[in-house]
């Protein structure tokens, strides 16, 4: 009850919505098409907090933190990049070069002429860095496909970007639908130092314009379609599964292999405050699965659980952590990438895999029908060394 009455409330006053970044650049990009095998690579790289001590220690720590990207797009060859928040510790850097460090963060993705998106962190919000003048300097970049929020929503990376079949097998309706959403946090630009005054969670408003453009979109395309859904914080569901399922430090389970050494890890709000955002994900057809960072010593996967407040209306999708990819940032785990194989035939399938610094892959998983009884080794991918 409490989030319907907040959604209506708030769609009842709503602005009418517009991107800024649909009125000119996006409608002159290349469309996001699968590739000649019907699949879609896709490589996330999480809290790479770029800029720590730029007279000293960071300096090592950004050139490691390419060199993973360089080598994991080597690996790979991914379709399409994905950057899940925290590019940049904007509590270290200065005024004068904090949106700079961008161009440093996706020199690889240039290089490899691999397409990307953003989502931004809690991080990369703070005194000296607003989210603002990030995005006005990547969305200088051709193969920058991030959005801007629509005028009125907080936060600035709220956006899709719909997915196509090849050309010579599309019909012009889009076959998936990849959602990122802002979990904001950290500080106002120039705000009193050492505040962090900003919420830390998708926020209803979100919501509220995720399920009106849902609307939109399925009487548009006279369907809802399969989709997959990016935020830099975990909604609080995450947590959920973890006191439930991984509730051991360090221990994993052989349904849900990976990293579990953030415990308790750090949610959105304080559980109550993205309810709204859950239970617009778990009311959304066919959203197949949820990817976060943040918690730098988690990387595992799991089945949406029962979360206090929300109501599972038939399938809910996966939560994915993503992989801590950046040398910045807390912990020494091994670095690496959570990468997606989106693959189409009657239904959209997802295979998922972590592609470690050396080049090992560990916890390959199939997001199934019969994910959560399916078995895998159990693979947390620190016992390989760099």
């Amino acid at each position: 009850m409490f989030f319907l009455t907040v959604i209506s409330r708030w769609l009842a006053a709503a602005p009418n919505f517009s991107s800024r970044a649909t009125d000119s650049k996006a409608a002159q990009q290349p469309l996001l098409r699968l590739s000649a095998r019907s699949e879609f690579h896709i490589a996330i790289f999480s809290d790479l907090h770029y800029g720590e001590e730029e007279d000293g220690w960071g300096i090592t720590q950004d050139v490691n933190s390419t060199r993973v990207m360089n080598d994991i797009l080597g690996f790979e060859d991914p379709d399409f990049v994905v950057l899940n928040g925290d590019l940049i510790t904007g509590e270290n850097t200065f005024l004068t070069n904090s949106t700079k460090y961008l161009d440093v963060i996706v020199k690889p993705l240039v290089q490899h002429k691999v397409r990307w998106a953003s989502t931004y962190g809690n991080h990369d919000s703070q005194y000296n860095l607003s989210r603002e003048a990030l995005f006005e300097e990547e969305d200088k970049y051709s193969l920058s496909y991030t959005q801007h929020s629509p005028a009125g929503l907080p936060g600035i990376t709220n956006y899709y970007l719909p997915l196509y079949a090849q050309e010579k097998d599309s019909d012009g309706t889009p076959i998936a639908i990849l959602w990122f959403f802002d979990s904001q946090g950290g500080a106002e630009f120039q705000a009193p130092a050492g505040s962090q005054n900003i919420p830390n969670w998708v926020e209803p408003s979100i919501a509220a314009w995720f399920l009106a453009t849902q609307a939109t979109l399925n009487k548009k395309w006279g369907k809802s379609l399969p989709s997959l859904a990016f935020v830099h914080i975990p909604p609080t569901a995450f947590l959920t599964v973890q006191n439930n399922l991984l509730a051991n430090a360090g221990v994993e389970s052989a349904h849900f292999p990976g990293l579990n050494d953030d415990v308790p890890l750090a949610a959105e709000g304080d559980g109550t405050q993205d309810v709204p955002f859950m239970q617009a994900l778990v009311n959304t057809p066919g959203l197949h699965s949820v990817y976060s960072g943040h918690d730098h010593g988690d990387a595992w996967c799991a089945n949406w659980p029962s979360v206090t407040g929300v109501v599972n209306n038939g399938s809910t999708p996966h939560l994915c952590f993503c992989k801590h990819t950046g040398y910045g940032g807390y912990g020494n785990w091994n670095r690496g990438s959570r990468i997606l194989k989106l693959s189409f035939g009657e239904e959209m399938e997802v295979e998922t895999w972590v592609r470690m610094e050396n080049g090992e892959i560990v916890q390959r998983v199939g997001l199934n029908k019969t994910y959560g009884t399916d078995v895998y080794p159990l693979e947390d991918g620190e016992n390989y060394s760099v």
